[in-house]
């Protein structure tokens, strides 16, 4: 399930402006929205990016294993 915050940046550190209860080490996806796009260019941005986030992650879409991929990518550095 996808969730949607705003935050600000405030010296170099991502601030949300309303308390939320998110669980130590969970992992983030974040969407910078620019100051220079007018108010409607933001809704639309971040009602496009959501949106197509939410279908990757729907609830009938597979989880894909490592034992599913078929090409290995040596290219790939694991970090």
């Amino acid at each position: 399930m996808i969730l949607k915050y705003l935050a600000i940046v405030q010296n170099g550190k991502i601030e949300l402006i309303e308390p939320v209860s998110i669980p130590e080490v969970t992992k983030l996806f974040i969407i910078p929205i620019y100051s220079e796009f007018d108010t409607e260019e933001i809704g639309n941005r971040k009602n496009f990016s959501l949106n197509h986030l939410n279908n990757c992650y729907a609830e009938n879409k597979p989880e894909y294993t490592l034992e599913l991929i078929k090409e290995h990518n040596p290219n790939y550095e694991k970090r």
